[in-house]
């Protein structure tokens, strides 16, 4: 499956997600606002459709985005603690990475295990990208409004308040907080969806930003 800037068939992505029992989600080392909220969004949406599932990341999770990681669902690669279940994993998804190698010690596992890998992003990828399943979209604005798309042919309820916490935090600092040229009607549409279920972008925006200014200053 390629789709390289291609029309997505959700649908067909969803088989093969929906197929799996033992899901790894991870993305990029020293892990930004759209890689996190994509794999949380969807996490909660897997664990919520009783996947076995788990969020395993090269790096550990910057502080600003500590209120993403609820029940300690993001964990930071460790051999001795994560190879035996990722051994028994059937499938990997990957948000937001641009380039597979920038996932390190836990593309390697995934590697060195045979595990098909789905590739999630809105990065170019060269025609060698390696993955099994390769879903890129460049035009759109985050991996996150990639992800919500999916969860439109996924779901047959609404968004939980979770699930939406993680795709608001996705777009809005991949967007500039709507404010950079990538900023679509897609994006306000998704900002307005998760003000209906909740999410508190104030909050948000503080603990992201003005919290980290703090910390800078």
């Amino acid at each position: 499956m390629n789709y390289n800037n291609t029309a997505i068939d959700w649908g067909k992505v969803h088989e093969v997600i929906s197929s799996a029992n033992k899901i790894i989600l991870t993305t990029h080392e020293n892990p930004d606002g759209d890689g996190l909220g994509s794999e949380v969004a969807l996490y909660h949406h897997l664990n919520e459709s009783g996947k076995d599932v788990k969020i395993i990341n090269c790096s550990p999770t910057p502080e600003m985005y500590d209120f993403l990681n609820i029940d300690s669902c993001i964990e930071t690669y460790s051999a001795e603690e994560h190879s035996g279940w990722v051994k028994k994993a059937d499938l990997a998804i990957v948000f937001d990475v641009g380039d597979f190698e920038r996932t390190r010690s836990v593309k390697d596992v995934i590697d060195n295990n045979s595990i098909p890998v789905m590739n999630i992003d809105h990065h170019p990828h060269p025609d060698s990208h390696g993955f099994t399943y390769n879903i890129v979209d460049i035009k759109s604005a985050a991996t996150g409004c990639m992800v919500r798309s999916y969860l439109k042919e996924a779901r047959d309820k609404p968004l939980t308040k979770e699930i939406c916490e993680g795709i608001y935090v996705a777009v809005m600092t991949d967007t500039g907080c709507f404010r950079h040229s990538n900023t679509d009607t897609y994006c306000h549409s998704i900002a307005i969806e998760c003000l209906d279920k909740g999410v508190n972008t104030n909050s948000i925006y503080q603990l992201i930003y003005e919290n980290s200014s703090k910390t800078r200053v």
